[in-house]
């Protein structure tokens, strides 16, 4: 089996536009986790999520989520991510 590491960020949310769709930003506190330098992590909702909606399943994250966890293996590849 590949060794692994793993690299943490503590993480906010945020309500963001992609293409037409209202998406769920992870906006990391800090740079900490080399495997996402350079790119954005999103969640696109479902069509006919209101503001309101989006803005409640923001809140609940924002209360309850503290990081986001990225493991690669020892050659660089990412195996697994979770929040």
């Amino acid at each position: 089996m590949a060794e692994t590491k793993t690299a943490k960020a503590g993480v906010g949310f945020g309500i963001g536009r992609q293409g037409g769709s209202t998406v769920i930003e992870v906006r990391p506190h800090h740079d900490t986790i080399p495997a996402l330098k350079g790119a954005q992590v999103c969640f696109e909702l479902l069509n006919g999520i209101s503001q309101d909606q989006a803005k409640r399943i923001i809140e609940v994250l924002n209360e309850n989520v503290i990081g986001l966890l990225v493991v690669t293996t020892a050659d660089g590849k990412t195996v697994a991510t979770a929040g």
